[in-house]
């Protein structure tokens, strides 16, 4: 009996051991994370989000008079339409001294700057004006629908809001499996967290949703 009592002791201060090992060493990994500072800012800088699409402009002449006589064709209109394809990234800028990573007990805070356009090439082979093809696309032309539309497609909101999205993803995977409540801030502004299965949504419930149930 003796001996069945101390086999039986020894085995739950063996498995305590292990226990305490494993949450000691589950916490190192944590403080570790949190510690790996350049680690997390290099994943913030590489979560970008790549857009093939088209911007559709109607220009008038008090928009921009210079872009506007060199696109228009006809005297008497009063405003020109064009769309060209483009290409473009977005993503977050950590390269600036506003980006704060902290620890208060079991939640991490991340403070980022604004996400911004990092890169954008114009499609002008492809560009309509008016309905047609365009023909003309000197290097003038270029350079002033550069000027015109890099600041439209700075401000664009959706395309913002998806890399806003994506980088706060990033963050989840990275944090979230270590049992931290996360807290994203961008540009002074607390993220709504998304649904993700297997960070913070199951997979059954995901499921679920894309079915519509």
């Amino acid at each position: 009996m003796k001996k069945i009592l101390v086999i039986t002791l020894i085995a739950i201060l063996t498995t305590a051991g292990v226990v305490i090992g494993f949450i000691k060493g589950a916490d190192k990994v944590r403080n570790g994370l949190i510690a790996n500072y350049p680690t997390v800012k290099n994943l913030v800088q590489g979560t970008t989000v790549e857009f093939d699409s088209v911007i559709s402009v109607s220009l008038t002449k008090a928009d921009d008079e210079t872009l506007f006589n060199l696109l228009n064709t006809d005297s008497k209109a009063d405003s020109v339409s064009f769309s060209i394809p483009y290409y473009a990234r977005y993503g977050v800028d950590v390269t600036v001294r506003n980006f704060r990573l902290f620890r208060k007990e079991e939640t991490v805070e991340v403070w980022l700057p604004d996400t911004k356009l990092q890169y954008c090439e114009l499609k002008f082979d492809r560009m309509i004006l008016n309905g047609k093809a365009a023909s003309n696309n000197s290097a003038i032309v270029r350079a002033k629908l550069y000027e015109y539309l890099i600041p439209v497609l700075e401000k664009n909101k959706i395309n913002r809001k998806v890399s806003k999205t994506a980088t706060v993803k990033a963050l989840m995977y990275c944090f979230m499996p270590y049992k931290f409540d996360l807290k994203v801030y961008i540009a002074e502004e607390q993220q709504t967290l998304p649904k993700v299965p297997g960070v913070n949504q199951t997979v059954d419930e995901a499921i679920n949703q894309m079915l519509g149930k």
